[in-house]
């Protein structure tokens, strides 16, 4: 008898397993909402995420924003360490508006062929093609463009932030975080959307993008004569350029650094850091977390352009 109901309670065990490998629940980040938005001014349909802080109350003072790129990928870590520093009293609570794309597949998959379109400032169809040839041959699916950056920003600017604003209680201190692609829209946004964004982590910019577009549009910034009135943090891993010579991302880097120097903006406060020992990809949580706590630290007007390096 007594191996009778054994037999019974394995079965049962394994009928519990197997249910759970039929239907296992969603795996979730807590007091996260997501939507699709379809941009009319890209004309792309995007996978909105909203995180926010801790005790959120629409009685509080309102909350400052921070916009992340490529929230297939990165959202789970931006949010999180967020949510760290905030527990810890490093920077602000904080409502985090991810920006994704509404594909199937995890990460870069799902993101990469439509993230070249949106985050690149210029048309680069030599890279396109030469990269369609290398995702194809590592499995991944090619991008469909290039060249989109002023429809993604028009996006943001007119329809994105518009619907957060009416729908949150958010002020407009809003706040960019990109990545790789996601860095060199963030420079675009410096120079072309400094209206909208105040405050800039901008990890590991892909400035060799089109033969260093973006180091001429910062001399043509510089040549105006305009202020430029933001708050930014630039990283960079040492081991990206050593992996990839092809992608000078560390000299690039370090150009971009000694021309906004040379320039000395008015209002532009500005850290560099170079991170020892990391790569493209493993770099991106350091940058998180030393970006939020350079970007919402108290203000340093008084020097307008501040550099540090490793």
């Amino acid at each position: 008898m007594r191996s009778f109901w054994c037999h019974l309670a394995v079965l049962g065990v394994a009928a519990s397993v197997a249910a759970c490998r039929a239907s296992p629940p969603p795996a979730f980040l807590p007091d996260i909402t997501s939507h699709v938005m379809t941009s009319q001014a890209s004309k792309r349909a995007y996978q909105i995420s909203v995180a926010l802080p801790d005790g959120y109350s629409a009685d509080h003072a309102p909350y400052p924003v921070l916009y992340a790129a490529d929230a297939n990928s990165e959202f789970g870590t931006v949010v999180e360490t967020a949510r760290a520093l905030s527990f810890s009293k490093q920077i602000p609570d904080l409502v985090i508006v991810g920006i994704g794309y509404a594909r199937s597949g995890q990460g870069f998959r799902a993101s990469g062929p439509l993230r070249s379109i949106d985050l690149t400032p210029t048309e680069d169809s030599a890279w396109a093609t030469a990269f369609a040839k290398e995702s194809i041959d590592q499995g991944v699916p090619p991008p469909e463009g290039t060249g989109g950056a002023a429809a993604f920003l028009a996006f943001i600017r007119d329809e994105l932030a518009a619907s957060i604003e009416r729908s949150y209680n958010v002020s407009r201190d809003r706040a960019w975080f990109g990545h790789s692609f996601g860095g060199l829209f963030g420079v675009y946004l410096l120079f072309n959307g400094s209206d909208v964004f105040h405050r800039f982590i901008i990890g590991s910019p892909s400035l060799w993008w089109d033969k260093r577009a973006m180091l001429k549009a910062e001399d043509a910034r510089a040549a105006s004569g305009k202020p430029l009135n933001a708050r930014v943090f630039l990283s960079v891993g040492v081991l990206e350029q050593q992996m990839a010579p092809t992608y000078p991302m560390v000299t690039d880097l370090q150009a971009f650094v000694e021309q906004l120097q040379q320039h000395r903006y008015s209002g532009l406060e500005l850290e560099t850091k170079i991170f020892e020992d990391e790569n493209h990809l493993s770099v991106v949580p350091a940058t998180v977390s030393r970006g939020l706590r350079f970007i919402y630290a108290p203000s340093e007007r008084e020097a307008p352009v501040k550099e540090t390096s490793r």
